[in-house]
């Protein structure tokens, strides 16, 4: 546990929970929840023998947001009983009182609609549309004010057929349909196609995967249509358009006309009506998330006349420049959230001070290789935050093969020439086996076993041991590892999630090293702090993450970026095969293999179901081995398999004992063979552009040229799959194809963590934004550096604007 525990300061908790009671138990006392107060205190030792420990013992795993209301307030009574504090009594029940005639009076006025109002006070909403808009998470006025379009429909820029020019803009018409069917690709039912004309000319339009389409709409239909126009086969289609019904008529209105996220029974005129009626009666009394000070210093214009302007702009430009009015207040709640996290994390100066001293320079003689600039660099910052005394909160990210794992284990072993602990996290046993063996190797051999291995580098002057720990230990290998762990036995222990586990202590622990889809919540923090001395934190991506992204899902972090790779590689070369040419990628793959090079192959992705994800990589490996690939030695890898027979397979493929591993997804990570110079992957079209260059990176370890075959089930998969594959084959930069894959999946999934179903807390910011939340990153920390808790009356708005993010960082893990 860090630093000396301090007393608690009941009478400041009694205030804390008599102002949650009056609050009627809302979780609203303190920013951020009770939850977040109760572990900072756990987190410094105050709660235990407190009048306060019983009661916290009795909370649910899900803390006191996961209780219903009426439990609730019996929890905080009983807290209050606990401290002291008089409980309040029910309101006296008022005296009867003997009937009196009175005279009727007039029913009281409604009270005036507000942002607060229930939605179904808006007048003229239709019987029915408030459970309806309900489902959009619109439940108040003030949702429907800020229920902003997806897109607009831009009559002002209407093309006729005739003038369509294929490319990547989107284009607006407005015609007839004059069939709709679906359609099937090799028996199966692919999406929907249909023709529109507008007496110009006559369009082919294609929904891929939505046949549903065809059953929606009708022969005769007036639709207005928003797409990318592409030429397939010698001949203009629409792909994949958002579309909209329109009333005979005219061709309307030569303006911008929002279109809304929608819900089965609630159409667009419903949804543009009731939001204009709510902007109108609420607009101006919506708060604004940027403090009053902040906007008059800045200049920023008021937030009603943004969203006046964003739900009925007069043109485009209007209504990007309201947008950006409107993400640069979602963006400063952010910005706010994880500074504030951050110097949660980082609040008391006694983390250990980590420093190589003079063994760094005979550390990195000794290693086999020159580190690029890339990883000096960022060995420098993060030895820099090592020395204390804050403690650390770094991301190290990087693309594949550029030596993120090197870094790291050097700050490890400055924590251990330092005299203390270092733990690395890795989320699967084989990719933590993989840092064990690479480790082993790096530190030159020595007494290697399942479970530990004890080494002697020259450069270190003292035996070094390192433990191995899993959930596929035995118990009595686990009871090993938490005595070797606890008495100081183990200079760095590598495992999975079972390095937090209760029972695991690390009493000299000075550096936690957390790599690949491992995001430490609060709780995940605090169980740290409690095994070591308030130890640093390194977190490691090879996913590469766009600067924006970086700000926002791990705003928290400072980064480290490695963006070279170490000299002697050669850019893989990536080809993208149809179906009909798949005799031409096998004699490739015939002549790799007859030139003693080793070959991987991916099976397709099949999300609905691991078993037939596994029959998949089966059919497959009897497919290779009886046909194209017969006469060479083929390995069959899969999920199904046991954690010990991954690793014998995964070993044969490595000592060359088989020329070809047949393999699910589960070798995305982790894998590091320098032979293996081709991965072929199936059914490309099924993977997500980061996941088929982690695949790629599996290869190109070495220094002879390797390969990446892509392929795809049908000559033509669809726009997205067909956009994926195409910029697979024109780089290798993992920072041009994460931007790219930003660009194509939109917000909704790249958003991840900061959005909850439909009722998201970002509904206009993008990832695309760099200069707002560069912008806004700044404006929070002036507004902290005056408030550092936002505890100020003027910051309330912004306060209420920041809790959702913090809630939802303590409930991620």
């Amino acid at each position: 546990m860090s630093g000396t525990a301090r007393a608690l300061d009941t009478a400041r908790l009694r205030r804390v929970f008599e102002l949650e009671r009056q609050g009627g138990c809302r979780n609203t006392a303190v920013l951020g929840g009770l939850d977040r107060l109760l572990i900072q205190l756990a987190e410094d030792g105050q709660l235990r023998g407190s009048p306060l420990a019983a009661a916290v013992r009795q909370l649910p795993p899900g803390g006191y947001r996961s209780l219903p209301p009426g439990e609730r307030e019996r929890w905080v009574d009983r807290v209050l009983a606990d401290l002291g504090a008089p409980v309040p009594a029910p309101p006296p029940a008022a005296p009867a009182r003997r009937r009196q005639a009175r005279p009727a009076e007039p029913p009281p006025p409604p009270p005036p609609i507000g942002p607060a109002s229930p939605i179904a006070a808006l007048p003229g909403l239709p019987r029915g549309a408030a459970a309806r808009f309900e489902k959009l998470g619109v439940a108040t006025v003030g949702d429907a004010v800020f229920l902003f379009p997806r897109r607009f429909n831009d009559y002002t820029n209407l093309r006729r057929i005739a003038d369509l020019q294929p490319g990547s803009e989107l284009q607006t018409i407005v015609g007839e349909l004059l069939d709709i069917a679906e359609f099937r690709v090799r028996g199966r039912v692919r999406g929907a196609r249909g023709l529109v004309s507008d007496g110009t000319g006559a369009l082919p339009v294609v929904w891929w995967n939505m046949p549903y389409v065809a059953r929606s709409l009708r022969e005769g239909d007036r639709l207005v249509l928003a797409g990318r126009v592409r030429s397939y086969r010698g001949r203009l289609q629409l792909e994949n358009p958002e579309f909209e019904q329109l009333d005979r008529g005219g061709d309307a209105f030569a303006r911008l006309e929002p279109v809304y996220p929608a819900t089965a029974g609630l159409g667009q005129k419903t949804i543009r009506a009731a939001v204009a009626r709510a902007v109108e009666l609420a607009a101006d009394l919506v708060d604004d998330p940027i403090p009053a000070w902040l906007r008059r210093e800045e200049g920023i214009p008021p937030i009603a006349a943004a969203i006046r302007t964003y739900h009925s702009p007069a043109k485009a430009e209007d209504a990007e420049a309201a947008r950006q009015r409107l993400a640069l207040g979602e963006f400063l709640a952010v910005q706010c959230a994880v500074l504030i996290r951050r110097a949660e994390w980082q609040r008391d100066n006694d983390a250990p001070s980590l420093d190589f001293g003079p063994l760094r320079g005979r550390f990195l003689e000794a290693l086999p290789f020159p580190l690029t600039r890339a990883q000096h660099r960022a060995l420098a910052e993060i030895e820099r935050d090592l020395r204390g005394p804050n403690p650390m909160l770094r991301l190290l990210q990087g693309d594949v093969g550029s030596g993120k794992t090197v870094v790291a284990f050097a700050a490890m072993l400055a924590a251990v020439a330092s005299g203390f602990q270092a733990a690395l996290m890795a989320p699967t046993e084989i990719l933590a086996e993989q840092h064990y063996r690479s480790l082993a190797r790096l530190l030159g051999g020595g007494e290697l076993s399942a479970l530990d291995g004890v080494f002697s580098p020259p450069w270190l002057g003292r035996p070094l041991r390192i433990l191995l720990v899993t959930g596929s230990l035995t118990p009595a290998q686990k009871a090993q590892v938490r005595g070797d762990a606890a008495h100081g036995g183990a200079d760095i222990v590598i495992g999975t999630h079972a390095l937090i586990e209760d029972d695991l202590q690390f009493p000299r622990l000075g550096l936690a090293v957390v790599d690949e889809q491992h995001r430490f919540g609060v709780m995940q923090r605090a169980k740290l702090r409690q095994k070591g001395l308030n130890p640093h934190l390194l977190v490691m991506t090879a996913t590469p993450i766009p600067r924006t992204l970086a700000l926002t899902v791990y705003g928290d972090l400072e980064v480290s970026t490695l963006d070279e790779l170490p000299p002697g590689r050669q850019p893989i070369r990536t080809r993208w095969y149809r179906p009909d040419e798949r005799e031409d990628a096998y004699r490739f793959l015939r002549k790799r293999l007859d030139a003693g090079e080793q070959v991987y192959v991916i099976c397709p992705l099949v999300e609905e179901s691991e078993s037939l994800e596994v029959r998949s990589a089966e059919e497959e490996y009897e497919f290779l081995r009886t046909g194209p690939l017969s006469g060479y030695a083929v390995e069959l890898l899969h999920g199904r398999m046991t954690a010990r027979q991954k690793d014998e397979a995964m070993q044969r493929f490595a000592r060359n004992e088989a020329q070809v591993l047949v393999s699910t997804s589960v070798i995305e990570v982790g894998i590091d063979v320098p032979n293996a110079t081709v991965i072929v992957i199936e059914g490309a079209e099924r993977f997500g552009l980061s996941q088929l260059h982690q695949f790629r990176g599996r290869v190109g370890r070495g220094a002879k040229q390797s390969y990446c075959i892509l392929f795809s089930s049908e000559e033509d998969p669809g726009p997205d799959a067909r956009e994926r594959l195409n910029a697979m084959c024109e780089t290798t930069d993992g920072f041009a194809l994460a931007e790219v894959d930003l660009r194509m999946r939109g917000e909704g999934e790249t958003w991840g963590r900061l959005q909850s179903g439909t009722n998201t807390m970002l509904r206009v910011a993008r990832l695309t934004d760099r200069d707002i939340l560069l912008r806004a990153r700044s404006l929070a920390a002036r507004v902290l550096a005056r408030d550092p808790r936002l505890e100020h009356p003027e910051h309330a708005p912004l306060a209420a604007a920041v809790r959702p993010f913090l809630d939802r960082a303590a409930e991620a893990n």
